[in-house]
């Protein structure tokens, strides 16, 4: 349902180009209504027009078959008198323009146009909850406090590209040459190919930044941590240089359970050396903090003493009876453990140790 001009886009000026159409003498007969592409509501969430959506609009406004009202400032709404300033009679898919409407206006919209008394409009419509797709247009009002955000205004005569202002084949030029700089182009480079100069440009910009596309050279350089001047094949070594790297993994858990065990060593011998655990307790208090040492470091400061200090001393196998005690504290040990002197010789150390 585009339009279907009998004038080829291409040959439009460039000053047509930039504006979507020629340049209205006095009040338009037209005027675009919905910009194509995300269109943004002042206080609310933005919504899509595209082809889809158009062609939705323009369908049920056909199907009706009846021209659309424009009124002042949205008086149908408030149900009040509500006299017209025009009647749209057709709208137009322009594609990459949007939507536009071809309007009659009534004399007194036209007087109000023309001085300048309104400027812009405000589209009454629906979007659809879905997809946040334009779907239906409704009615539109002349205003001065639209809720699109960067609309068209209706009249627009001191605009730089408008056909009556003196000065906007100069500014065209200017504009011309200042585009065929920037993009590297020679000052009398011609239109179009300053037009593809920037629609390559564009389309590099969006594959650079796509996700899932190739990686540049540069984001590489960066990554690695190599100097700007370094080349391809560099690139590609010092990845290589990176794969062949060892797993540390294991390493890593290797001394990580070195430092554990260091560190239950070091609260068992604390443990014992303030008398809240006994020997025998040792093979369960290493297992305790191994697994839990907050758990463990808890417990020792809640325990009771159950091994007096002054007559313990913890000692190393060559100077003890094996058990890392001396024979004065395992004798205390004992009696408070309730071995008596026959069963510990029976089922003590038989190493020699005397009791």
């Amino acid at each position: 349902m585009k339009e279907n001009t009998d004038v080829p886009r291409e040959k439009l000026t460039f000053a047509e180009a930039l504006t979507g159409a020629g340049p209205p003498e006095g009040v338009p007969g037209e005027f675009q209504v919905f910009p194509s592409g995300r269109v943004e509501i002042c206080g609310d969430e933005p919504f899509l027009v595209d082809d889809e959506a158009l062609n939705r609009v323009i369908q049920r406004f056909e199907s009706r078959g009846l021209d659309m009202v424009i009124d002042y400032e949205h008086q149908t709404e408030e149900g009040i008198r509500a006299p017209a300033a025009g009647w749209i009679k057709k709208l137009v898919n322009r594609g990459g323009l949007g939507l536009w409407a071809v309007v009659h206006w009534t004399e007194q919209a036209k007087k109000y146009l023309e001085s300048r008394e309104y400027r812009y409009y405000s589209p009454v419509f629906l979007v659809s909850k879905k997809d946040r797709r334009l779907d239906e247009l409704l009615r539109v009002a002349l205003t001065n406090a639209p809720r699109l955000n960067r609309i068209r205004p209706i009249v627009a005569k001191d605009d730089v590209l408008n056909g009556t202002n003196p000065n906007k084949e100069k500014v065209i030029m200017d504009l011309l040459k200042t585009l065929a700089g920037i993009l590297g182009l020679g000052e009398n480079a011609a239109p179009e190919e300053i037009v593809e100069a920037v629609r390559a440009l564009v389309k590099r910009a969006q594959e650079e930044t796509s996700p899932g596309e190739t990686v540049s050279a540069k984001d590489l350089r960066r990554a690695l941590d190599l100097d700007e001047g370094i080349g391809k094949s560099e690139i590609i070594a010092t990845i290589h240089a990176l794969r062949q790297r060892p797993d540390l993994t294991l390493e890593i858990t290797t001394l990580r359970k070195q430092l554990a065990q260091r560190d239950r060593d070091a609260l068992v011998h604390a443990a014992l050396k303030a008398g809240k655990i006994t020997p025998a307790q040792r093979s369960w208090a290493e297992e305790y903090a191994m697994s839990d040492p907050d758990g463990f470091k808890l417990f020792v400061a809640k325990a009771p003493q159950v091994v007096p200090i002054d007559p313990v001393a913890i000692l190393p196998d060559s100077l003890s009876n094996g058990t890392g005690i001396s024979d004065a504290a395992q004798l205390s040990i004992n009696r408070m453990m309730g071995v008596g002197t026959d069963t510990w010789k029976k089922y003590g150390p038989q190493d020699g140790g005397k009791v």
